[in-house]
């Protein structure tokens, strides 16, 4: 069973900063997780919420901010980090889960601006790119036809997730503890899909986890 490091070793340095990958691959992890949304001026920045209230204690949309401005602000003792910042960190030490936030509705291009980024950096083959954005899986695929997808499930009916999962091409269905259920991992399982399961912390849920063979968990520890 795979352990993702959830936002980096989220659980030991502030969430998605670099403080927090560079602990994770000192950790031993073998795959990381992060989430991406793209600042006013086009650039792809690290971090989970929209905007700014909760890690940097302020007002402010990262879509309406340049990247000079975010990269001002304090995020737990440190700042938030571009994209292409944290892969020149990870090299290729660690499988990338990259959850991109909104699509090209809310941000424009931002699915051509990662492809572009992981093609350069030839990261392609390394990269898990994940969304509940279910339309923004859709333009990465028709963009990349080699992008690995994740279909995150979210709200989704699982009928329909596994039939939209299937018509992308993803490889893996990713469910949260509340979902993974013995039929929906069965269900997945029959369907060729791997399941990988958010956010488990707690040593009983690691244990049920292994127990239902699921092949990888996002953990903060």
């Amino acid at each position: 069973m795979l352990l993702i490091a959830h936002r980096g070793a989220s659980g030991y340095a502030p969430e998605n900063t670099l403080a927090a990958f560079r602990l994770a691959l000192e950790m031993g992890a073998k795959a990381v997780e992060l989430d991406v949304h793209q600042a006013r001026d086009g650039e792809l920045v690290v971090i989970h919420d929209e905007d700014l209230r909760r890690t940097g204690r302020r007002k402010g949309r990262i879509r309406d901010l340049s990247w000079a401005e975010l990269s001002s602000v304090d995020v737990g003792g440190d700042r938030i980090p571009l994209l292409e910042e944290v892969m020149d960190l990870i090299q290729g030490r660690a499988e990338l889960h990259l959850e991109l936030k909104r699509g090209s509705r809310y941000y424009q291009g931002i699915e051509a601006r990662i492809l572009a980024l992981l093609m350069r950096r030839e990261a392609l083959d390394t990269t898990l790119i994940s969304s509940f954005d279910h339309q923004a899986l859709f333009v990465v695929r028709e963009l990349e036809p080699k992008a690995r997808l994740a279909y995150l499930r979210g709200f989704t009916r699982l009928g329909v997730a596994l039939k939209e999962a299937a018509e992308l091409g993803a490889e893996s269905i990713n469910l949260s503890l509340r979902q993974a259920k013995p039929a929906v991992i069965r269900e997945c399982r029959k369907r060729g899909f791997k399941t990988l399961v958010y956010t488990v912390n707690k040593p009983r849920d690691f244990e049920r986890m292994a127990r239902l063979g699921v092949d990888g968990v996002f953990t903060n520890l």
